[in-house]
């Protein structure tokens, strides 16, 4: 009886062993998980912050798709002039006329309109007098806020519950083009009504409206200088078969390495640029000389200038946004993109991806 009574209490006393420390390992696991916190959409970071912390989701479904120069003007207008409550715009590049009148319209018929755009965009002009005309017919305006090198962002929310995530400025060229000139772009905009994402752009926009910081937890959402950086390499570095791009710049030696890793690992790289000739300079050279190698092909656009900005992993899931392949545009800009799923969105970005290379040139 005596040994019973000890084997029992010894066997008991193993099984308590067994289950603290059960626990402890589970406890040091969620200590882990919460810590990183690289897939579970909880990271943050202040909107003026680098952190470039990767927290992407599965990607945004029930989205729509605009194709440049294809689809015109008239998918950006009708939008506005459809909007019943507010219009908020933050935008690096605006010239187009035809958009301005819509967003004078919506201002002059009581909605809340905001513009905040880029006051020194390289290459371009001043926005002063596309501000003061939007002013005139009572819209609220401001420059982008000072804390980032440029605001490259083409973003905009409508009614609170839409929104436009685009890889195309407000411009002529980028809207379709237009009967007096030839000089048109491809671009892209994704068109969003799921309220997590349509919320994440509207915070964003009133915390640089505000000169303040923003927490970002949409997992969907390519935010610089966020995440954006640390995104990209996690898309690229989790392709397996396919990877396609479309990109105006290949400026930055980090994603042009786990672009090289791609293409030695089997997967097949695709990548089209702007042609040189169509560019102010080459600037893209080393970056093409860069990649090139095993199974990473590079192609430059001779029919439209390649102003888009997308990444499509294996036909399953793709980038759409405003960052381009470049160190300022990964870390030191505003910038906003988001990480698509929707299979008729795939569809049509990797047909028109096709449609390009067939009409591309070899470096």
């Amino acid at each position: 009886m005596h040994n019973s009574i000890t084997d029992n209490k010894r066997a008991s006393v193993l099984l308590s062993i067994i289950m603290l420390t059960l626990c402890l390992l589970m406890t040091a696991c969620d200590v882990t998980i919460t810590t990183t916190g690289s897939n579970s959409g909880s990271a943050s970071s202040s909107g003026n912050g680098s952190t470039n912390t990767s927290f992407t989701g599965s990607g945004a479904q029930n989205v729509q798709l605009y194709v440049e120069p294809d689809d015109g003007v008239t998918v950006v207008t009708q939008a506005i002039d459809n909007a019943q409550k507010s219009i908020w715009l933050e935008m690096y590049l605006f010239t187009n006329t035809t958009v301005l009148h819509a967003l004078e319209r919506a201002a002059q018929r009581g909605l809340d309109v905001r513009v905040m755009l880029e006051p020194h965009p390289v290459g371009g002009s001043s926005p002063t007098r596309v501000l003061d005309e939007l002013q005139a017919a009572g819209a609220k305006t401001e420059t982008t806020s000072p804390a980032f090198t440029l605001t490259h962002e083409k973003g905009m929310v409508i009614d609170g519950k839409t929104a436009f995530i685009m890889t195309s400025n407000f411009s002529v060229s980028a809207l379709g083009g237009s009967s007096h000139s030839s000089y048109r772009n491809r671009e892209y905009g994704i068109i969003d009504s799921n309220p997590q994402d349509v919320q994440a752009v509207a915070d964003i926009f009133t915390a640089d409206w505000n000169r303040s910081n923003v927490q970002l937890t949409d997992p969907n959402l390519v935010v610089s200088p966020i995440n954006s950086r640390a995104d990209f390499l996690k898309l690229i570095n989790s392709a397996h078969h396919t990877l396609d791009i479309e990109a105006e710049e290949m400026q930055d030696s980090q994603i042009e390495q786990a672009i090289v890793s791609a293409g030695k690992r089997g997967v097949q790289v695709e990548v089209i640029l702007p042609s040189a000739s169509s560019a102010s300079t080459d600037s893209n050279r080393n970056g093409i000389d860069a990649i090139q190698g095993q199974n990473v092909k590079v192609e430059e656009d001779a029919k439209l200038y390649m102003h888009a900005k997308i990444i499509i992993v294996d036909g399953q899931e793709a980038f759409v946004g405003s960052e381009n392949i470049s160190t300022n545009s990964l870390d030191h800009n505003r910038e906003l993109g988001i990480i698509v799923s929707d299979q008729n969105v795939l569809n049509r970005l990797e047909q028109t991806f096709q449609t390009d290379w067939g009409t591309s040139q070899a470096v």
